[in-house]
């Protein structure tokens, strides 16, 4: 699994996968983090976390998409 070729087919596939597993996690996440954050849980670290990785998920968008044009 970790080690084999993968065809165009199978990293097609896996994109496809990788959308609804990180549209699963904003929203798992977010919703933590607004639980979290109702009930006074100070810093709400969900929220931190849901926040960091929105961050790093467009930066490195657009630093592929800066560095392909």
């Amino acid at each position: 699994m970790f080690f084999k070729k993968t065809t165009k087919r199978e990293q097609a596939n896996a994109h496809k996968a990788a959308v609804p597993a990180f549209i699963f996690f904003l929203l798992a996440l977010g919703a933590h983090a607004l639980y979290a954050f109702f009930q006074g849980d100070r810093p709400p670290v969900t929220f931190i976390i849901l926040m960091a990785g929105l961050f790093v998920f467009f930066a490195v968008d657009w630093l592929y998409n800066k560095r392909l044009v």
